[in-house]
């Protein structure tokens, strides 16, 4: 009896010692599982060829792109203050580190401190030292259209319906105004002009600034100028001369001026004030940093603006 006794006290340790280790495997089996599921990888085909990056990153540096981030709440750790600069994106960007652009060297050191578990970039001539760090995608600056980009990084993270939903509902707001814009404008010509040290650009629609709206979306009309090169050809912007405004100024004219720039020698010179636009205060200045950007939150702005601007004109 006591050695029964014994014998069960015996076994009931041991199958408690052995429920235990069970245990204790289950829970490291759990625990692998969940970091495999963490990292779990794809692979998306690039600018670069094919790159494995992570299902559902989480620690995300950009050295371009940041708007189409935030349009699909989705937050780097780091990105370029090129971007942060944006007044545009302002309210969404708290607790985003700006890249330390003082040299290649300080940018790469707070990149790979970061542990990022995806970069990407714009820049191809960075690649390689990226890619060292993190899965990084490059993205051809230029290849694809707006829309597109957005698209190709919101699926990037997993948010192509989030992508999808902010498309249409911009899409419906611009073309719901289309008409009335355009009867609006009616058979007038629109500009874009930029004035720098010393210099002024003009732009049609493939530089950014709002022209993709004016001139893609709306159909507007630039003069011939501009449209034969910048609307319906490839050329993205033109350096002219102040003798030259006329030819380039249209009926509307939307304009900024480089942060820092005097744009007195434009805007107290005779040649702008004759200009039938500013005569008429059909004159639309606008902020150059901002408009510089082309990503989904900065045209929804553009939009607004655009649709206020041209709206004050109804009864001319």
């Amino acid at each position: 009896m006591t050695h029964n006794l014994k014998q069960t006290n015996w076994l009931a340790k041991a199958v408690v010692l052995f429920v235990g280790l069970a245990m204790a495997l289950s829970l490291v089996g759990c625990q692998s599982s969940d970091t495999s599921a963490s990292s779990e990888m794809r692979t998306v085909e690039t600018d670069k060829g094919e790159v494995e990056i992570p299902v559902n990153p989480e620690k995300i540096v950009s050295d371009y792109y940041l708007g189409e981030f935030l349009a699909v709440d989705v937050k780097p750790i780091i990105a370029s203050p090129y971007a942060l600069n944006n007044p545009y994106l302002e309210g969404m960007i708290e607790g985003i580190e700006p890249m330390n652009i003082t040299s290649a060297e300080t940018s790469l050191e707070q990149i790979t401190a970061a542990k990022p578990d995806l970069i990407v970039t714009i820049t191809e001539a960075d690649y390689d030292k990226y890619s060292k760090i993190a899965p990084t995608v490059y993205i051809q600056d230029g290849k694809r259209s707006d829309e597109e980009t957005f698209r190709y990084i919101a699926d990037l993270v997993g948010k192509s319906k989030e992508a999808d939903e902010y498309i249409a509902a911009f899409n419906e707001k611009v073309e719901s105004k289309k008409d009335e814009i355009q009867s609006i404008v009616n058979g007038r010509t629109v500009s874009i002009l930029e004035m720098w040290p010393q210099e002024i650009y003009t732009m049609g629609s493939h530089f950014a600034r709002g022209g993709s709206i004016l001139y893609d979306m709306w159909d507007l009309k630039a003069p011939e100028a501009i449209q034969s090169t910048m609307v319906d050809g490839d050329e993205t912007y033109k350096v002219i001369s102040l003798e030259a405004l006329p030819e380039y100024a249209g009926d509307f004219i939307l304009y900024g001026v480089l942060d820092g720039t005097d744009p007195a020698f434009v805007t107290s010179s005779n040649m702008w004030n004759a200009l039938p636009a500013v005569q008429e205060g059909r004159t639309l200045p606008y902020e150059q940093v901002a408009f510089m950007h082309r990503d989904p939150i900065t045209l929804n702005k553009q939009a607004d603006m655009f649709i206020e601007f041209f709206e004050k004109f109804k009864e001319q």
